[in-house]
C-alpha cells in the first residue's frame, strides 16, 4: 500500500517534459562519478533499461513504471515510507541541456497550477561531461495532482478506492523528492527519486541508471 502511495507522487513528475534547445554551456557543478557495483542487475521497462544495485534496490514495475524500491523499505512490512526511484523516456532531444531548457521545465510545472508541489531547489549540474537538470521538491498529493493523474491515465477510480480513497491519498501523500533530467541516446529522460531524510541516500543509484541507462 505504502510503495504504491509513494509511486503515485512520482507519476505527475514523470509527466513533465523539458523543451529542445543548444547552445554553449558553461562550467557547472558536478553530481560526482558513481561506481557500478559488483552485484548490478539490469531491467527494463517502457523503452529504458539501466542497472541498478541488488544488494539495496528491487525491480517492480507492477504499477507500469520504470520503478526500484529500497530493498530494507521494501521488504519491511510496517515501513512508514519507501525511498523509490522512477525512470521515464520522454522527447528526442538534441541537448544539450541549457539554463532555458531548466527555466522551461520549471514554468511548465508553475503553468499546471497544480497545489501541493513546491520546486525548493533548481540548477543545472554536469554528470559524466554532460548537463543535467537536477531540482529539489517536496510534494502533497492534492484533489489537483489526482486529477491530473486520472485525466493523464496514470490512475483511475478504482485504483484511488483500491488505494483508500481521495481523503486518505491526501492525508498520507506527503514526499520529499529530486527530479534529474538526463539526455541518454537522444532522448530526454526524467528520473525521480523520492527520501527520507538527505536526497544523498538516493543520487548514487539514480546517477547510475543514468550511467547505465538505455534507450531500446
Amino acid at each position: 500500500m505504502k510503495k504504491k502511495i509513494s509511486v503515485l507522487l512520482l507519476c505527475l513528475l514523470m509527466l513533465l517534459a523539458v523543451g529542445c534547445g543548444k547552445e554553449e554551456t558553461p562550467d557547472y557543478p558536478s553530481l560526482g562519478d558513481v561506481t557500478e557495483p559488483a552485484n548490478a542487475e539490469e531491467a527494463s521497462f517502457g523503452g529504458f533499461t539501466a542497472q541498478y544495485d541488488a544488494d539495496k534496490w528491487v525491480f517492480d514495475n507492477s504499477l507500469g513504471q520504470f520503478a526500484i524500491y529500497d530493498k530494507e523499505d521494501y521488504e519491511a512490512a510496517d515501513a512508514e515510507t519507501v525511498v523509490n526511484i522512477n525512470a521515464r523516456v520522454s522527447a528526442d532531444f538534441e541537448g544539450p541541456f541549457t539554463e532555458k531548457d531548466m527555466e522551461d521545465l520549471l514554468k511548465a510545472m508553475e503553468d499546471m497550477g497544480i497545489s501541493g508541489f513546491e520546486i525548493k531547489k533548481s540548477e543545472l549540474k554536469t554528470f559524466e561531461g554532460e548537463t543535467v537538470i537536477y531540482y529539489e521538491a517536496e510534494t502533497n498529493l492534492t484533489d489537483d495532482m489526482i486529477d491530473l493523474l486520472i485525466q493523464e491515465g496514470s490512475i483511475t477510480e478504482a485504483d484511488i478506492e483500491a488505494l483508500g480513497g481521495r481523503d486518505f491519498l491526501k492525508e498520507k501523500g506527503s514526499a520529499k523528492q529530486i527530479g534529474i533530467n538526463a539526455i541518454i541516446d537522444g532522448k530526454a529522460v526524467s528520473i525521480t527519486g523520492t527520501y527520507n531524510e538527505s536526497p544523498d541516500e538516493i543520487l548514487d543509484a539514480m546517477k547510475l541508471l543514468i550511467k547505465t541507462g538505455k534507450i531500446a
